[in-house]
């Protein structure tokens, strides 16, 4: 994948820290930096698709809710029942 160099400013304690960090994990702010930004972008993913799928359960649910009433305003109603060619109540 091409790469390119963004600049970026941070705040001059934050970098200290960060370089000290660095040395004792022998990586450099590049590699850090990339992987900081992969897992964010996965988190990102991630926060998205569990979001769709609760605007999907949420609207499953209200189907459910839907159909409820729906079958309980049925069984509200008189039903004719049949035997042998006659009905009765």
């Amino acid at each position: 994948m091409p790469v390119t160099k963004p600049g970026i400013s941070v705040p001059k304690e934050f970098l200290y820290e960060t370089d000290k960090i660095l040395q004792e994990l022998k990586k450099n702010r590049s590699e850090v930096i990339r992987e900081a930004i992969t897992i964010m972008i996965n988190d990102y993913k991630k926060q998205q698709v569990v979001e769709h799928a609760e605007k999907i359960y949420k609207e499953i649910a209200e189907d459910g809710r839907r159909l409820a009433d729906d079958f309980m305003s049925i069984c509200e109603k008189p039903v004719v029942k049949y035997k042998a060619g006659r009905k009765t109540w």
